[in-house]
């Protein structure tokens, strides 16, 4: 073999060598790239994620609180106007609650946002039942243990929703991450 042809044969080696690297060193940064925008795509849904999970669990829990307070309030006879005030923050928090899962709806997963909708219907029931129990108190003092009993009971279920919202929700956070 002459060296001119031994020459043209190393180039041309040289050259399918070359090429072929850069094209399997593009596909590979292309594929990086991807695993990239994939790894940032994941991160930032869950960084949404637990924005509006809790943005939806402090309000659940301030409205426990008040649940709470109301509740005090009704079993040591406090004035009307305690109650009431309390039973109007109450129901200002349950709006900001119901807000709250229009979202959880949007981020999902279904699972959280159907917890989330438990919660708040539960939180309906307590304050649906504290609200009889104030209307009662004028006209039938002696039932209270009767609402006293169905409180408990209610706040009882509501907790139950608010610790499934919670676990729903690490678990979904979890998943994501």
């Amino acid at each position: 073999m002459d060296q001119g042809l031994a020459a043209l044969l190393g180039a041309f080696v040289g050259v399918v060598g070359t090429t072929a690297s850069a094209v399997v060193a593009g596909r590979y940064l292309r594929q990086q790239a991807r695993d990239q925008a994939h790894i940032d795509h994941a991160r930032w849904r869950r960084e949404i994620r637990q924005e509006a999970y809790a943005a939806t669990l402090v309000p659940i829990t301030e409205a426990r609180e008040v649940a709470r307070q109301a509740s005090r309030a009704l079993v040591q006879a406090q004035a009307e106007a305690d109650v009431a005030s309390l039973l109007g923050q109450l129901d200002k928090l349950i709006r900001t609650i119901q807000a709250s899962c229009a979202r959880l709806h949007l981020e999902g997963p279904h699972e959280v946002a159907a917890s989330g909708e438990a919660v708040l219907t539960a939180l309906r029931v307590v304050d649906n039942n504290l609200v009889t129990w104030k209307q009662s108190r004028a006209s039938s003092p002696e039932s209270q243990a009767e609402y006293i009993e169905r409180h408990t009971v209610k706040a009882a279920d509501l907790a139950d929703s608010i610790n499934g919202f919670a676990n729903k929700a690490s678990t979904a956070l979890d998943a994501t991450g």
